[in-house]
């Protein structure tokens, strides 16, 4: 039997592993060269096995939005509270998830060796998780220790047991509510303060989180104190007495007085009765209590008062000592001691430190005395030294030396001393008459008879604990001896004045007892959140001591303030926190998710509608004027939800929500407003933003800069493109009844909350170019003038403007936008639930539907085309789909002219191939140039089999597909490379099946050129044909050729090919009867007929469903025989990448 142990950290497992194997152990390399793998035997439950342990490096997952939603420029804001997120495995940790994959697939039992806290719990979820991806049905069971000593993990192997996978869900939650507010928060503050203030911020992150707010505010709020504190002057009275060569200070009782007259008015009274007689006199024991049991906090604290240590620092030491088996577990909230634990033996430990020996001795001879806190977290026992630590050097031995003394502290006695305390009565002339020794005690003087004064003494008797304690001090204050009853003459009576001081400014110290008891972070946490607030300049060190705050921090929290927001308030996180320690006995993870972002989300939709509060009071803070303000339009991206900040245009304010426009209908996703990123950088003003590289945003084509597009990109590409005439295009608010009610084909917004199936989209408010007009008498005139309207019901502003809207095909739904049903949750629902993306083929054309416009303001009464609805059924609701054109073209050349369409949304002309060529006679259809302008549309005519073919692959189908760019083009302009592939009506995805050279035509309908491989590389000397044009310039100049691309003994092999391929194939897919196995292959950069996409270019993605045959493998006996003319090295027949062989292959198990 074979067991895989995980633990969080290298140094960990390296020592259990040493423990478990009583050092005789085989060190092995892994993927990671930072984690090692340690391979032993033992017996485990009566049982001989091998143990393999390993390690992770912390958290092996983190949750992070789609690729859509990364860039800061993607969506608003706002969104991101609903956003969909994926937990995935950190890019720089994927070798150790393969390392675990690996040596999991040849285990029978998973242990889990992390921290027992909530991280570590989750962190063993994770890994958890990563093996059953390969081996779902292992055993798990989670070994759990405060200690790494023998005793400990003896006991630990012996008594395994479930892993906690409610604290692993607590963190969850906390990970994505984190998430979700810091995200959105951090940008609209970055984005729009950059903008504001572009001389100060221009290259400052303004990150926000709901606990570095917080703690932010203590800072702040502490500050605010000493800043308006006005300070007072006082005044009080001293007494001095001399004895025995002594000199003894007594307090005046009353204190101090802030009026001078009243203070004098006593001083004089007692210079004229200065005799006193003593009145009482006290002596008690006193005792000075020993520290109690160490936790987490306590340590931070004391780290940083008595070691100046800062926080973080001092548990970056903590934790290493730790691993070194020097000190238990660091990170506890227990200050009591368990029962079971052997104190002697860990006292006896240090009788081998010369620095504590004797004292430790002293303990063990009285027996440990341990003094307990009242708090315990029932995990972890309080922080205590394990093994000597004389080797130790450095800041690690001040910490273990820390440690060690509070720990022999805790176990000894408390401090015993002998206080005195004398009071004296002043208020007497002269000394009585009838004055004696015997009766001075029976005739006391009252407080009536004067003014009481107050001296005390102490005496310590008994070190004990102090010893040890060198950060404690007791001082001894000698007082001589006073008789009660006796009679005294001051030596001095004086007025003493002074002020009052304001508070002291926080130190790390008192930060994070404040942050402790209002619940603000866990002991875990403080410190990083101490050490966020000083990376991002918001608070800094004065005196390298105390924290003040920046003027950007003080901006901040003075303008959510004057919001009437409590954003730096601990409130909120301290009640989501307490949520997080018992949500799993009173609440469910939805509900504690669903509550908390409620709350925050409320409160982002109200700071972007006063986020001029923020520009007024940084602008104060940093001394400079808000800049840019008038400029910031209310859209997404950059400017998203940021015109707000304009004062002077109230409807744009109570306008602007979010960017959501509707249900995509092909996914059933968000369909939502988005901007090129060219055109945000020409509004820009060169800050530094994050960019993202996602093929959505950086399609460089001649629409205009705004479209709306699926959430589910590149799983779903649904897209809608607006021209250049349309400069700026908004969302606008459902709740001003701004829903269209008569257009059916789009769920709407409110649909997606509710079960509501009849309403539909949100209406766009257009804006134009200047002087632009259209037919019904719209004129842009103004700048802030918008025409309103529901885009995917007016037919006429689409057939105006050239906008198409894509359709969904009958064919069957792609397979490829169910890539993320495993990993992607329904936050809109906030239930935990998994959202099921199916995405349907598309194709592009001119919308038709009837619109909701009345005759006035229609452009044209009559319809574009005679389109034919038909419908498909979905899970929540039946959709209105159209039929597509390019699918269904009438074969008669008298009608063909008439129903096709170019880009420019005009009916195409029909030509006839005239130049001599494999093409002469053949008829085509491009753009009539009507408007001055071509629109290089270009389409050969259909034969009567290229409607099945289309209907069956729609994908690439003759018409416009969205999100193209040069490397991907398939659009009307080139001619779909599959229509001439086609054996009895079914695609090959080789060229044309005959073998002739001359039938190779490129997708500009010109005859391909032969040429050779030139390049010293495996493919020299090899055949292929290009497009005899050339490719485009590399220079960015005008495109000449049309990147055709394929090999030449592709052609050559096609018609043996092409039997298999009909026989195997129906339609692109899989005949039932076929031993045909499917292998999609994804990863190939070589560029072959199959892609037709040059080489050097991006690849489309997502590939094509499996209907036309792309990276198909077909199996005969023993042997792989790939269709994919790219394959023409050996690859490896387990993990089938190039380079090796499968007795090399580093998946291999044996």
């Amino acid at each position: 039997m074979k067991v895989l142990n995980v633990a969080e950290k290298n140094d960990a497992a390296k020592t259990i592993a040493d423990i478990l194997s009583r050092g005789r152990m085989l060190r092995k390399e892994g993927l990671s060269k930072f984690n090692k793998l340690y391979e032993f035997s033992m017996n485990l439950n009566g049982q001989d096995v091998t143990m393999l342990m390993t390690s992770v490096s912390g958290h092996l997952t983190n949750y992070d939005f789609l690729p859509n939603y990364k860039s800061w420029h993607s969506c608003d804001p706002m969104l991101l509270f609903d956003a969909p997120i994926v937990k995935q495995v950190l890019k720089d940790y994927e070798p150790i998830k393969q390392t675990l994959q690996r040596e999991v697939r040849s285990c029978q039992m998973l242990i889990i060796w992390t921290d027992c806290d909530r991280e570590g719990e989750n962190i063993g979820v994770e890994v958890i998780n990563v093996c059953k991806e390969v081996r779902p049905n292992i055993e798990v069971l989670r070994a759990r220790f405060s200690e790494i000593t023998p005793v400990a993990i003896h006991r630990a192997i012996n008594q395994l047991a479930i892993p906690d996978y409610n604290a692993s869900a607590a963190v969850d939650v906390r990970q994505e509510l984190d998430l979700r507010i810091g995200a959105a928060f951090t940008r609209f503050q970055t984005l729009r303060l950059r903008r504001v203030f572009p001389r100060a911020l221009n290259d400052q992150l303004i990150s926000y989180g709901s606990c570095q707010f917080p703690t932010l505010g203590f800072v702040v709020e502490r500050f605010r104190e000493v800043d308006q504190f006005v300070s007072e002057p006082f005044w009080r009275i001293a007494v001095t007495v001399s004895r025995d060569g002594k000199s003894t200070d007594f307090q005046w009782q009353r204190g101090r007085l802030f009026d001078e007259d009243c203070c004098r008015a006593y001083y004089e009274h007692l210079q004229q009765n200065r005799y006193g007689q003593v009145v009482e006199v006290i002596k008690r024991p006193k005792t000075k209590w020993r520290p109690t049991a160490l936790d987490t906090v306590e340590l931070e604290k004391l780290a940083s008062r008595k070691l100046q240590m800062g926080a973080k620092y001092a548990m970056q030491l903590a934790e290493r000592l730790y691993t070194k088996g020097f000190i238990s577990y660091p990170r506890t909230e227990t200050k009591i001691f368990p029962p079971d634990l052997d104190l002697k033996s860990l006292v006896r430990v240090q009788t081998q430190d010369f620095r504590w020996s004797d004292f430790a001795n002293r303990i063990l001879e009285r027996g440990p005395n341990p003094r307990n806190g009242k708090s315990s977290d029932k995990a972890h026992p309080p922080i205590h030294p394990l093994k000597a630590g004389d080797s130790l050097q450095g800041d690690e031995a001040r910490l273990y030396e820390l440690v060690t003394r509070h720990f022999l502290a805790c176990l000894s006695a408390d401090a015993e001393g002998a206080e005195t305390i004398v009071r004296l009565c002043i208020g007497k002339p002269t000394l009585p008459r009838t004055f004696s020794s015997s009766t001075c005690t029976a005739n006391l003087l009252t407080p009536e008879d004067g003014e009481l004064f107050e001296s005390k003494g102490l005496m310590v008797l008994a070190l004990n604990y102090l010893e040890v304690y060198i950060y404690d001090r007791w001082a001894e204050k000698d007082m001589p001896i006073f008789q009660l009853g006796e009679w005294i003459l001051p030596s001095n009576i004086e007025i003493l004045t002074g002020q009052t001081c304001p508070p002291p400014l926080l130190t790390e110290a008192d930060l994070i007892s404040l942050m402790d008891r209002h619940g603000i972070g866990t002991d875990a946490t403080h410190a990083e959140h101490i050490e966020t607030i000083k990376q991002r300049l918001y608070v800094g060190l004065e005196q390298n001591k105390f924290l003040v705050p920046g003027q950007l921090g003080m901006g901040l929290v003075e303008g959510y303030d004057s919001m009437g927001f409590e954003m730096s308030k601990p409130n909120l996180r301290s009640e989501f926190e307490a949520d997080l320690k018992f949500f799993y006995f009173k609440k469910s993870f939805s509900d504690v998710l669903r509550c908390h972002l409620n709350k925050y989300k409320e409160l982002f939709r109200l700071a972007l509608n006063q986020a001029s509060f923020l520009d007024r009071a940084l602008a104060v803070r940093l001394e400079q004027e808000a800049e840019n303000v008038q400029n910031i339009s209310g859209s997404v991206g950059e400017m998203a939800s940021f015109a707000t900040s304009n004062t002077n245009n109230e409807q744009t304010r109570s306008n602007i929500i979010n960017s959501v426009v509707a249900l995509c209908p092909a996914c059933h996703s968000d369909l939502v407003l988005r901007q090129k990123r060219s055109a945000l950088r020409q509004l820009s003003t060169g800050s530094n933003l994050p960019i993202n590289p996602n093929p959505i945003e950086v399609n460089q084509t001649n629409n205009g800069g705004w479209f709306l597009s699926c959430s589910g990109y590149p799983n779903c590409r649904y897209a809608i493109w607006f021209p250049e005439s349309v400069i700026h295009v908004r969302v606008l608010s459902e709740l001003n009844g701004n829903t269209c009610n008569r257009c059916k084909n789009y769920a709407s917004l409110s649909s997606i909350h509710s079960s509501d199936n009849h309403s539909g989209p949100l209406k766009l408010g257009l804006r134009f170019r200047p002087n632009f007009h259209l037919p019904n008498g719209y004129f842009q005139d103004d700048d802030v003038k918008e025409y309103t309207t529901c885009i995917f019901c007016d037919e006429d502003i689409c057939r105006i403007l050239g906008i198409r809207i894509p359709t969904i095909s009958n064919s069957s739904i792609s397979s490829e936008t169910n890539l993320l049903r495993d990993n992607i949750r329904d936050q809109n629902s906030l239930t935990s639930q998994t959202r099921e993306f199916s995405s349907s083929s598309l194709s592009l054309l001119p919308s038709t539907i009837d619109s909701h416009h009345d005759s006035s303001s229609s452009l044209h009464t009559n319809t574009y085309f005679d389109l034919h609805s038909t419908t498909v059924n979905h899970p929540s609701r039946n959709i209105p789909l159209r039929s597509n054109p390019s699918s269904s073209f009438d074969t008669s050349e008298t009608n063909d002219s008439d129903n096709i369409v170019c880009n420019c949304g005009r009916s195409a002309i029909q030509l006839t191939v005239k130049k001599p060529g494999p093409n002469q006679g053949r008829l085509f259809y491009r753009c009539s140039g009507a408007t001055g302008k071509s629109c290089d549309f270009f389409l050969w005519k259909s034969q009567t089999n290229s409607a099945a073919v289309d209907q069956c692959n729609p994908l690439f189908s003759s018409t416009q597909v969205p999100f193209r760019n040069d490397a991907t083009d398939l659009s009307p302009r080139h001619e779909n490379p599959f229509q001439n592939n086609l054996i009895n009506g079914r695609t090959s995805g080789f060229g044309s099946s005959d073998s002739n050279s001359s039938s190779i035509v490129c997708r500009c309908g010109e005859p391909a050129k032969l040429l050779v491989v030139n390049k010293q590389s495996s493919n020299k000397g090899r055949r292929f044909y290009a497009c005899p044009k050339g490719r485009p310039n590399v220079d960015g100049g005008p495109v000449s050729g049309c990147n055709f691309f394929q090999w030449a003994d592709n052609t050559e092999t096609s018609s043996g090919q092409a039997s298999l391929l009909t026989s195997g194939f129906s339609s692109g897919q899989y005949s039932s009867g076929s031993n045909v196995e499917q292998r999609p292959n994804y990863h190939r950069t070589a560029t072959n007929a199959e892609t037709n996409i040059s080489v050097g270019h991006v690849p489309l993605w997502p590939p094509p469903a499996s209907n036309n045959s792309r990276g198909t493998t077909y199996r005969n006996k023993n042997r792989d025989h790939s269709l994919s003319a790219s394959s023409s090295s050996r690859c490896c027949g387990l993990c089938r990448q190039p380079g090796h062989t499968r007795n090399r292959c580093p998946h291999s198990t044996r």
